[in-house]
C-alpha cells in the first residue's frame, strides 16, 4: 500500500522493543539495492513517531559510511509526484517476520541533487513531543574500491555494511544496512574514440560506426553532446542508431551496449572538424570524448597508398617505462613512387615514440640494405607535440582547425635530444635513429648514402610494400601528479600525407608559407592510435632494518615488504654490496595493488660494534620511485668463532666469507660451489668437516685427490684416478654414442690441422706435466666426432701418450697440435679418413693394471707415470669447466638452432661428467682436511635439492657445514701472526664453526603434450611428419634432451632438428621428426624426453602405427561406372582398367570377375559380370599418371596459363617442353631433372604380356618393370536371384579381382556399377 504525497517505503511500519517509539521507512534489516558507486550520497528517508503521551529523545548512533541528517536541501526540494517514484520496494516481508526489506532509490532523481547539502554534519538526537512525527534522511555513501580502470575490465557489484542504532532511554531499534554499489564505467569502441574520413567528395554519403558500451553490472543512462564544431548546424553530419532514427542518448542496462552510425554527407570542399562529449549521466568522472574529422574535395582521386594493417591502433594497458610496438603497414598502389610524410597531432605528453621503416618480410633488426636505392628511411625517435590539438581525453584543450598541406607548422616538431641506443630500445639494434629538424633535413639531403631520415618522409616504390614499427615509451609521473600510479588514457593521430616523388633526389625545401605543386596534390591518411598509461608506484617498509645484536657465525633474519600502490604490475630489484647482508637479486614482480615479503639475512664473520649498510630497492620501471632502506646491527662473539680467522680462512671464491650462495636452483638438480680453505698458520693444520644432519641427502662436500704426497711421490688414490676414469668414460658411453641415429654421418672427413683450435692446453698428453693457464676455457667446438653424430661435440677427449708399439702397426697417427705446444697430440685414424675421438681413450692394454698402479717403483718407465699425471689434470680442467660452464637457469638467446643444440648437449656432458669425476674417485667425501702451511685446499661442495611436483617447494635452502678445529688452539698460536695478542681463556678447543649453505629454490617441470602418437597405417618405407609438444610448467627455462632405445626399430624416427633444446618458461615447443617404417606390422616404440636439470622430471612418449607392406602395383580407379543396361545384355560403353608396375622387377598379376556363384552380395537381384574383348591383345595402352604427377601436370598448366596471358614466349616454350616429358613419362620424377628412376622409367609397349586363362572372366598380365597396361572392360547383367523383384533404375554391383599370381594375399578389388533398365 502507497501513501499519496510519499515514497514507498513510508506504508513499511515497526515498533522498537518497548512501543515507545515507531520508525517508518527503515526496516530492521533493509538491503539498499542499485547503489552507483560514484562519490554521491544516497538519500532515504524515514520517520520517527513518539508513541507516547510525553516527550522523547532519540539518541541515533551510525557505523559505517552512514549519518543521519534532520534537515536536508535535497530531501525538502523533492516534489510530492517525485517523492510518491523515489523508492521502489522491490522485497517486502511480513512484519512479524522481520525479514530484509529491499528498496531502490531513483538514481534519476539524486542526479538532481547537490552534494554541498549533503556534504553537512548530521544530528546524533532528535526531539520528539507526545504523539509526533520527525521527517529524517539516512545518507548512505560508498567508498570506490582501487580496481584497474583499463579499458576491457568488468566491474561488478561489491558489497558495504552498516549499523544505526534507535535509543529511548532503554528502548532500543536496531537497523542493519546491507547496499550493494557498483562503478558504473562507460566505453566506447573503438578505444581511439575517433572517425577520420580522408579524401571525400561532396555528395557522396559516408558511414562509420561507434559503439557505446557499458563496462559495469549496473545500467546507465547516456548523453552525447557537441562541444566544438566547424559547422554549428551540422547540416552534414547525422548521428543514427539502429533504427535510423536519431540518437543523442538513450539507457544501457547491464553489459549492454549500442551502435551509434555516423553519417556524412559533404556539401562544401574544405575540411570538416567535431567534437563529442559522451556523459554518462551516473557518473561524472565516466566519459568519453570523440572526434570526428573529414576532408572534401571537388572530385574522386585514387589513393595512391593503401592502409594494409588495422585502421585504429590501440596499445592497451601500458607501463611507463617499457616499450611497446604496433606494425603499420602501407603499400603504394600507383604507378609512380611516392613520398609519405608523417607527422603525429594529440596528446602525446609524456611519451616518447621510436619508429622503423622497413621493406615488407625484412626483419626490423636486420635491414634491408643490399640496394643503395632501397635504402629505407627510419623515424625520429622523439616526437613532443607543441600545439594545441583537439584531443578526447583533455577537455580544455582549444579547437585549432589549421590546413596542414605545405605547411610546415602543421607538423608536431622533433626534438633536437637523441636518446642513446640502450637495452631498451623497442625495434632492434640494426635500426639506428636519427635527428630532427630542418638542419637535418639539409645534411640527410646532401649525403643520400646515410641511413637515417627524417620521420616525415618516407619513399615508397611502385608496388612495395612498407611496414613502420612505431614503438611507444611512457615517461614516469612524479609521485604528486594526480595520475600517478592510475591509468591515464591518451589519444594522439599518426596522420601520413602522400605525394608523388619527384626526381631520384629531394626536391629543394619550398619557401616558407608556399607549398609545392606535389604538396598541394597530397592526399592524406589518418591512424588513431591510444594508450592506456600507469607509472608503477611501490612503498618499502620498514625503511630501517635493525638487527640488533647478532652473534659470529649466526643466522639471523628480517624481512622487507614491499607494496605495489599502482594499478599496473611494478617489477622490483633490490641492490646491495656486502659480505655479511644477503638477499635476492632476482627481479621481482608484484600485482597490482599486492605485496611481497623480501628476507634479508645477517651472517656476520668477524666483531663489528657498528655495522652500517644500504639496501637500494630499485622500481625498474619507474627509476624516480628507487627506495633506499638502511641496515643496522651489531656484531659480537660470544662463543669465540672469530677465533677460527686466526688459523684459516673461508674463501669463496677469492672473497673472504661464512657462506656460499648457489643462487637459483631446480629442484633434483646438481650445483656446484667451490669453497677454498687457506691456512694462515706456519704449521700443517687439520679440520673435520661434516653437514646437518637433516639435510645430508641434499648436499655434500668433497676433496680433489691429492696427486702427490709430501714425499713428491704419487699417490695411490691418484693411480686408481687414472686407471679408474679413462674405463668409466668409455663405459659412460658419452655423447649418446650408444644411440644408432638414422642422422649420422659415416663417411666423416677429418678437418685440416689450420681449423681446428689449439688444444696443446687442452689434452694432457705430453711426458712432461702442462702449467695450468689462467683464465682457461673450453670452447664447444674444439673436437668434433662426425661418427658419432654430424655436428656433436666431445667435451675433453682422451689422447695419451701410450706405447704405440701396443697399436696395430697398419694405422696411422696425425699431428693436429701448434708448433709451439709442449707435448705431441696424437689422435688415431681409421682407414676410412675419419677421426673416432672416443677411440682415443687408453685401450685396456695400455691402462695401468691394478697392481702396477699399487707399486710404483716396478714401472717400466716414466711413461706411466706420464700418463697418470696427465689424467689428473685433465680431471682436474673438466671441473674447472663443470664449476664455470654449469648452468642452473639455461641461456634462452642463441644466434642459430645450432648454437642452442651444442650448448644443451653440452650441459648434457657437464652433468655426465660430476657422475665420473665422483664415480672414479677424483672427488671423494670430505670428512678431514689436511692444510699444509700457509697452503690453500678447495672443497667442493655439491648441492642436490630434492622435491616432486605435487609437493610444493619450499622458497629457500639453509644448511650448515661444520668445521672443527682437531689441533688444540693452544699449539697453534705460536705459528700465527697473533700470538703476543690473543690469549684463550681456554685453549684446549674453540667451538664448532659454521659455514652456511643458502639457495632459492625453483621447479623445473615438463609435461608432454600426447604421450601417445598413432600414425595409423603405413607403408613401408613411406614417410611422414610428426611433432612432439614438450610444455615448461614452470616460470624458468627447461632443458630437454630426446632420446630413443637404441633398438632396430628406432632407427625409424629421425629427428629434424631440435633434438636438444631450451624451452622457456611457461611455454611449448614443437620438435619434428620423420617416421619411415622399414619393417611391416604393429609399431610400437618410445621416445624418452629428459629434463636435463631434474632427473626425476623426464617423460615417455610411446609411438605407434600399422605398417603394411609396400604396394607392389598400382590401379588408377577402384571404381567404373557404366551405362544403364538390360539384364543378359552386354554394356555398350567400354571403360578402362588401368594398371601400373611401382617396382623395379617384372610382376605377373591375375585380373579376373567375381561371378555370382562366388559372391551374391546383390540385394537388387542382379550382378555384374566383367568381360575383357577378344581383340584385348590388339589394343593400345594408354600411358598411365600417378597422382603426383597429375598434380605437377596441373600446376605447370596453370603456370602456362598465366605466361601466355603475360605474354613470355620463352616460359610458354619451356612449360610446353615440361608438359610432354611428363605426360610421356608415364608420371613420376622431376621434370626438370635428366635422370629417370627405375620406377618412373618409360616402359615398352611390347614388353607387356597378356594370356586368357578362362574365356573372358580372367587375364594373366605380365608387367616389366614401371609398365602399366589399359585393359578395356564390358559388363553383363545377370539374375543373381529369380526371387527378388526387379525394379527399373536399381544399382547392380560386381567387382574385379587383382592380385599377384605367386601372392593372394595383397588384392585388390575394383567395384564395377551400373544401373538396370527392364524390356518393356
Amino acid at each position: 500500500m502507497t501513501v499519496r504525497g510519499q515514497p514507498a517505503n513510508y506504508a513499511l511500519l515497526w515498533r522498537s522493543a518497548e512501543g515507545r517509539f515507531s520508525v517508518r521507512g527503515l526496516p530492521p534489516r533493509v538491503h539498499l539495492d542499485r547503489v552507483y558507486t560514484n562519490g554521491l550520497h544516497a538519500l532515504v528517508p524515514f520517520w520517527i513517531t513518539n508513541e507516547t503521551d510525553q516527550d522523547v529523545t532519540v539518541e541515533l548512533a551510525t557505523e559505517g559510511p552512514l549519518k543521519v541528517q534532520q534537515q536536508n536541501a535535497n530531501w525538502s526540494a523533492v516534489s510530492t509526484a517525485q517523492r510518491e517514484t523515489y523508492v521502489d520496494v522491490t522485497t517486502a516481508p511480513a512484519a512479524e517476520d522481520r525479514g530484509e526489506v529491499t528498496m531502490v532509490c531513483s538514481a534519476t532523481i539524486q542526479r538532481e541533487f547537490s552534494e554541498v547539502f549533503n556534504q553537512l554534519g548530521g544530528v546524533s538526537s532528535v526531539q520528539l513531543a507526545a504523539r509526533k512525527t520527525a521527517e529524517l534522511v539516512l545518507l548512505f555513501v560508498a567508498e570506490a574500491a582501487e580496481t584497474d580502470s583499463g579499458d576491457g575490465q568488468r566491474y561488478e557489484y561489491e558489497t558495504h555494511g552498516g549499523h544505526v542504532t534507535l535509543r529511548a532511554d532503554t528502548d532500543l531499534y536496531d537497523v542493519t544496512l546491507r547496499a550493494s554499489t557498483c562503478r558504473s564505467v562507460l566505453e566506447m569502441e573503438p578505444p581511439t574514440s575517433r572517425i577520420y574520413i580522408d579524401d571525400c567528395v561532396i555528395g557522396r554519403t559516408y558511414e562509420r560506426a561507434l559503439r557505446v558500451r557499458n563496462a559495469s553490472a549496473i545500467g546507465l543512462d547516456w548523453t552525447m553532446t557537441v562541444v566544438e564544431t566547424t559547422d554549428p548546424s551540422l547540416s552534414a553530419l547525422q548521428l543514427l542508431d539502429s533504427d535510423m532514427r536519431p540518437l543523442s542518448g538513450g539507457h544501457l542496462g547491464a553489459r549492454g551496449d549500442t551502435q551509434v552510425l555516423v553519417r556524412y554527407t559533404p556539401h562544401a570542399a574544405g575540411e570538416f572538424l567535431s567534437r563529442f562529449l559522451v556523459e554518462n549521466s551516473n557518473d561524472p568522472a565516466s566519459l568519453r570524448y570523440w572526434v570526428f574529422r573529414a576532408r572534401v574535395s571537388q572530385r574522386q582521386k585514387l589513393r595512391r597508398v593503401e592502409l594494409l594493417s588495422d585502421p585504429d591502433i590501440s596499445f592497451g594497458d601500458c607501463t611507463s617505462g617499457v616499450w611497446y610496438s604496433r606494425d603499420i603497414r602501407f603499400k603504394n598502389v600507383s604507378d609512380t613512387p611516392v613520398v609519405m610524410r608523417l607527422r603525429v597531432e594529440g596528446n602525446t605528453g609524456g611519451l616518447t615514440m621510436k619508429s622503423a621503416v622497413r621493406a615488407d618480410g625484412a626483419s626490423a633488426s636486420e635491414p634491408n640494405t643490399a640496394d643503395a636505392d632501397a635504402l629505407l628511411p627510419t623515424l625520429s625517435e622523439l616526437i613532443s607535440s607543441r600545439r594545441p590539438s583537439i584531443t578526447d581525453d583533455n577537455p580544455s584543450d582549444a579547437l585549432t582547425v589549421t590546413d596542414d598541406v605545405g605547411s610546415e607548422g602543421g607538423s608536431a616538431e622533433l626534438s633536437s635530444r637523441v636518446t642513446p641506443a640502450d637495452d631498451s630500445t623497442p625495434v632492434g639494434d640494426g635500426v639506428r635513429t636519427g635527428e630532427s629538424g630542418r638542419r637535418f633535413v639539409a645534411r640527410a639531403r646532401a649525403a643520400r648514402g646515410h641511413k637515417t631520415a627524417l620521420f616525415d618522409e618516407m619513399l615508397i616504390k611502385p608496388g612495395a610494400v612498407r611496414t613502420m614499427t612505431l614503438s611507444l615509451l611512457g615517461n614516469p609521473v612524479s609521485s604528486t601528479s594526480v595520475s600517478a600510479g592510475q591509468f591515464e588514457r591518451q589519444s594522439f593521430t599518426l596522420f601520413g600525407e602522400s605525394s608523388t616523388a619527384v626526381g631520384t633526389q629531394p626536391t629543394t625545401a619550398p619557401p616558407p608559407g608556399t607549398a609545392s605543386n606535389s604538396e598541394r596534390n597530397a592526399e592524406r591518411l589518418s591512424i588513431p592510435c591510444t594508450a592506456n598509461m600507469c607509472t608503477p608506484f611501490v612503498r618499502v617498509v620498514p625503511p630501517l632494518l635493525d638487527f640488533g645484536s647478532v652473534d659470529v657465525g649466526t643466522l639471523k633474519s628480517l624481512y622487507l615488504r614491499v607494496e605495489n600502490l599502482s594499478q599496473v604490475a611494478a617489477t622490483v630489484q633490490c641492490k646491495l654490496e656486502s659480505k655479511v647482508i644477503t638477499c635476492t637479486r632476482a627481479p621481482i614482480t608484484i600485482a597490482p595493488q599486492q605485496s611481497v615479503s623480501v628476507r634479508v639475512d645477517s651472517y656476520p664473520r668477524r666483531v663489528n660494534a657498528r655495522y652500517r649498510k644500504q639496501i637500494i630497492v630499485r622500481n625498474i620501471h619507474n627509476r624516480l620511485n628507487d627506495s633506499v632502506v638502511e641496515v643496522r646491527s651489531t656484531h659480537v662473539d660470544r662463543r669465540r668463532v672469530a677465533f677460527h680467522n686466526l688459523f684459516y680462512q673461508t674463501l669463496v671464491p677469492a672473497n673472504e666469507q661464512n657462506f656460499v650462495d648457489f643462487g637459483l636452483v631446480p629442484l633434483n638438480a646438481r650445483s656446484l660451489r667451490r669453497v677454498n680453505l687457506r691456512n694462515v698458520c706456519r704449521c700443517p693444520l687439520a679440520i673435520e668437516v661434516a653437514a646437518d644432519a637433516a639435510d645430508a641427502g641434499a648436499f655434500s662436500a668433497y676433496t680433489v685427490v691429492p696427486q702427490r704426497d709430501g714425499s713428491g711421490r704419487l699417490t695411490d688414490a691418484a693411480c686408481q684416478v687414472a686407471r679408474r676414469l679413462p674405463l668409466l668414460e668409455r663405459q659412460a658411453a658419452m655423447h649418446s654414442n650408444i644411440e644408432k641415429f638414422k642422422e649420422r654421418t659415416a663417411g666423416a672427413t677429418v678437418p685440416e690441422a689450420a681449423a681446428l683450435p689449439p688444444r696443446s692446453s687442452l689434452c694432457p698428453v705430453a711426458v712432461a706435466p702442462v702449467p695450468r693457464t689462467a683464465g682457461l676455457t673450453l670452447q664447444p667446438d674444439m673436437f668434433i666426432d662426425k661418427s658419432v653424430e654430424q655436428g656433436h661435440v666431445c667435451l675433453m677427449p682422451f689422447a695419451p701418450p701410450w706405447n704405440q708399439a701396443v697399436l696395430p702397426p697398419s694405422l696411422e697417427y696425425l699431428d693436429i697440435s701448434p708448433a709451439t705446444a709442449t707435448r705431441r697430440n696424437v689422435v688415431r685414424i681409421r682407414g676410412n679418413g675419419s677421426s673416432d675421438i672416443m677411440a682415443a681413450v687408453p685401450p685396456e692394454s695400455a691402462i695401468l693394471s691394478s697392481e702396477a698402479a699399487n707399486n710404483l717403483d716396478m714401472l717400466p718407465a716414466d711413461e706411466d707415470v706420464e700418463m697418470i699425471v696427465s689424467v689428473i689434470e685433465r680431471a682436474e680442467q673438466i671441473l674447472e669447466e663443470i664449476i664455470e660452464r654449469l648452468d642452473m637457469i639455461p641461456q634462452t638467446l642463441f644466434a642459430s638452432p645450432e648454437a642452442e643444440n651444442a650448448y644443451v648437449r653440452r650441459q648434457v656432458d657437464l652433468h655426465k661428467y660430476i657422475d665420473l669425476l665422483v664415480e672414479s674417485g677424483f672427488l671423494r667425501p670430505a670428512h678431514h682436511v689436511r692444510l699444509t702451511a700457509l697452503g690453500t685446499e678447495s672443497l667442493i661442495v655439491i648441492l642436490q635439492p630434492a622435491g616432486t611436483p605435487d609437493k610444493p617447494a619450499p622458497l629457500r635452502f639453509d644448511a650448515n657445514l661444520y668445521f672443527k678445529l682437531v689441533d688444540r688452539p693452544g699449539d697453534l698460536l705460536p705459528f700465527t701472526d697473533s700470538a703476543a695478542v690473543v690469549s684463550f681463556a681456554s685453549a684446549d678447543q674453540l667451538p664448532v664453526r659454521r659455514f652456511l649453505v643458502q639457495a632459492a629454490l625453483v621447479q623445473s617441470e615438463l609435461e608432454l603434450g600426447q604421450k601417445s602418437i598413432n600414425v595409423g597405417n603405413m607403408q613401408v618405407d613411406e614417410a611422414c611428419r610428426k611433432y612432439l609438444v614438450i610444455q615448461n610448467r614452470s616460470e624458468t627455462p627447461l632443458m630437454y634432451a630426446i632420446r630413443k632405445t637404441g633398438s632396430i626399430a628406432s632407427g625409424d624416427i629421425c629427428f629434424v632438428d631440435s633434438r636438444y633444446g631450451i624451452v622457456r618458461g611457461f611455454d611449448s615447443r614443437k620438435v619434428v621428426f620423420v617416421f619411415s617404417p622399414s619393417l611391416h606390422g604393429a609399431y610400437s616404440e618410445q621416445i624418452s624426453i629428459a629434463n636435463v636439470l631434474n632427473a626425476r622430471g623426464g617423460k615417455k612418449a610411446t609411438l605407434k602405427a600399422a605398417v603394411r607392406r609396400q604396394s607392389k602395383f598400382y590401379i588408377q580407379s577402384l571404381r567404373l561406372e557404366f551405362d544403364t543396361l538390360a539384364p543378359g545384355r552386354p554394356s555398350t560403353d567400354v571403360q578402362v582398367l588401368a594398371i601400373k608396375n611401382m617396382t623395379p622387377k617384372t610382376r605377373h598379376l591375375i585380373v579376373k570377375s567375381l561371378l555370382a556363384s562366388e559372391d551374391g552380395f546383390s540385394d537388387v537381384g542382379v550382378v555384374l559380370e566383367a568381360r575383357f574383348p577378344p581383340n584385348i591383345a590388339a589394343a593400345q595402352p594408354t600411358r598411365l599418371l600417378d597422382r603426383e604427377t597429375e598434380e605437377k601436370i596441373e600446376s605447370l598448366e596453370q603456370k602456362l596459363k598465366i605466361a601466355v596471358r603475360k605474354n613470355r614466349p620463352e616460359k610458354v616454350e619451356k612449360y610446353q617442353a615440361k608438359l610432354a616429358k611428363l605426360r610421356g613419362s608415364g608420371g613420376g620424377g622431376n621434370g626438370d631433372s635428366d635422370s629417370i628412376q627405375a620406377t618412373d622409367a618409360v616402359p615398352d609397349p611390347a614388353g607387356v604380356q597378356i594370356r586368357r586363362l578362362a574365356d573372358d572372366t580372367q587375364l594373366e598380365v605380365e608387367l616389366p618393370p614401371g609398365g602399366d597396361v589399359s585393359i578395356p572392360v564390358v559388363v553383363t547383367a545377370r539374375l543373381a536371384d529369380p526371387k527378388v523383384d526387379i525394379k527399373t533404375g536399381a544399382n547392380a554391383l560386381g567387382t574385379l579381382v587383382v592380385h599377384e599370381v605367386k601372392d593372394k594375399d595383397n588384392v585388390k578389388l575394383v567395384t564395377l556399377a551400373a544401373s538396370v533398365v527392364l524390356d518393356q
